[in-house]
């Protein structure tokens, strides 16, 4: 397990600054910190509150606190980071994910001639939060996507009742706000047509609509630049080694590969289309066949955004250096291909969810528990790294891997 070492080339020069760093809880957070860190700012870190928020636990962070559950209590969560931002002066303030953007968002005049909040605008924001305008717009570019249909109700679904299983039924909205609270967004599968009526007539009784979804099965595929002056920067490719959850999820482990030109160019397209500026990632499934399908964009930093940073590209920097500023980053940085970054917590996850067994109905492969245990079991070869467990700040990963065994272990006994 080694340490990633400061090599990156597309940092550019900014002045030292007091940072505020969110959402402390998320993978991205922590590689956000350590960057920072390394470059010489003052960073806090914020989570929740009851939160385990392995970003806080960083050398490099100088000070954590909590806020309010920013989905259950909005507005005092901006009213709490607003206080902390002028108490301790800070620069600039940096949400990682939808569980802050979309309160920050709605209150962004607040923090005008106080601090600078790196967010993309609201439209860009709007647009890249709901997941069935999306699939329209890439749709409209010439994008191949999955077959999908926003449902409003029950009756709306015979169209799929002769579909090939499993279908998917994910919400619009990762997190769709109401009431001044958050409705957090979910994804199931249904594996029959009494299934996909029975699962989607439930979710209605809680949103108003939901998007059902051909399943598409193939490899993860990422790319990711930083768009700014209408043009993106800094192109960067990745593809899934191993999920979290076998079926379809953020990946535990992933690989950099090189630029493939018609998935950049395919990418630009749609990030420029949408307005966006600042760092973009744009996810696809490459299936057997060797279609490539769009599967979502975000316009905030993701969670394996550490692999990057560890093959020469520091994104966290470069937004960081933007957003005070101004500062451009190079177009292009010569990145490493095919180093492998872990995330040790994911990665037990992973291997929990495969000794479950195969969910019944699941109709296309699946890991195998001994294959992957042995594949996982290598600790460390050339080539490999870990975006959780460095040498030189041991303690997120060391104690992020405590705490999910004594989660486990509340769980089983019903604590």
């Amino acid at each position: 397990m080694r340490d990633i070492p400061d090599k990156s080339t597309a940092n550019g020069a900014s002045r030292v600054a007091k940072i505020l760093v969110l959402d402390g809880h998320s993978a991205a957070a922590l590689a956000i910190t350590r960057s920072a860190g390394r470059g010489g700012h003052w960073v806090a870190v914020g989570a929740n509150r009851n939160l385990f928020a392995a970003a806080k636990l960083s050398r490099y962070c100088r000070m954590g606190f909590d806020y309010p559950v920013s989905t259950d209590e909005p507005n005092a969560f901006v009213n709490c980071v607003l206080e902390f931002v002028r108490k301790h002066a800070i620069d600039l303030v940096l949400p990682v994910t939808d569980w802050t953007l979309g309160p920050l968002s709605d209150q962004r005049d607040r923090f005008a001639g106080v601090c600078i909040v790196a967010m993309p605008s609201e439209s860009a924001l709007s647009l890249a939060s709901d997941k069935y305008r999306t699939i329209e717009l890439a749709r409209s570019l010439g994008m191949e996507v999955p077959r999908s249909e926003l449902i409003a109700s029950a009756a709306d679904l015979s169209p799929w009742e002769r579909s090939e299983f499993p279908v998917v039924i994910k919400d619009r909205f990762s997190a769709r706000w109401a009431q001044d609270r958050a409705v957090l967004g979910s994804v199931t599968y249904a594996y029959s047509a009494a299934e996909l009526r029975a699962k989607v007539a439930e979710r209605l009784t809680t949103v108003c609509d939901v998007l059902v979804q051909e399943f598409v099965s193939g490899t993860g595929i990422g790319f990711s630049c930083f768009a700014v002056g209408g043009k993106t920067v800094l192109p960067f490719q990745w593809q899934r080694v191993r999920e979290i959850d076998p079926r379809g999820s953020a990946s535990s482990a992933r690989k950099s590969v090189p630029l493939d030109s018609s998935i950049a160019a395919a990418s630009t397209g749609l990030i420029l289309a949408m307005g966006f500026e600042g760092l973009a990632m744009v996810e696809y499934k490459r299936t057997t066949e060797g279609r490539v399908v769009l599967m979502e964009i975000n316009g905030r930093p993701w969670g394996s955004i550490g692999l990057p940073l560890a093959c020469g590209i520091d994104y966290p920097r470069c937004w960081i250096n933007w957003s005070l500023n101004g500062t451009l980053p190079p177009e292009m940085v010569s990145y490493r291909d095919n180093l492998l970054c872990r995330r040790l917590v994911s990665e037990l996850t992973h291997l929990a969810n495969i000794r479950r067994g195969r969910p019944p109905n699941w109709s296309v492969p699946y890991p195998n528990f001994w294959t992957t245990l042995i594949r996982m079991a290598v600790p460390w070869r050339p080539g490999m790294c870990y975006d959780d467990l460095w040498l030189s700040d041991l303690r997120p990963g060391v104690v992020g891997i405590s705490h999910w065994f004594r989660s486990r272990m509340r769980r089983k006994s019903g604590n």
